[in-house]
């Protein structure tokens, strides 16, 4: 997934520093794509935006979700969707 804008880009302090207290930052982002064995890559230069890649296994993307989870899907979307009369 690559997500791009065109603004003024990322101060690079905030590349390489960690996240203040209380925030997960693009640190936090980088150590979750890890944890799905993925790879999170950040391009930024100032005045010109910046790109965020996140690459991750299609093992990991494409996983079959449990069946149990599943009908609580289910059963969740459509309750949502059932229509109240007066």
């Amino acid at each position: 997934m690559r997500v791009r804008d065109d603004g003024k880009g990322i101060d690079p302090r905030f590349l390489r520093e960690e996240s203040g207290a209380g925030h997960y930052g693009i640190q936090g982002m980088r150590e979750r794509a890890e944890l799905m064995g993925g790879n999170l890559t950040v391009w930024t230069a100032l005045d010109s935006g910046t790109e965020v890649e996140l690459s991750v296994p299609a093992s990991r993307a494409y996983a079959a979700v449990p069946t149990m989870q599943r009908l609580w899907f289910v059963r969740k979307l459509f309750t949502a969707r059932t229509l109240i009369r007066p």
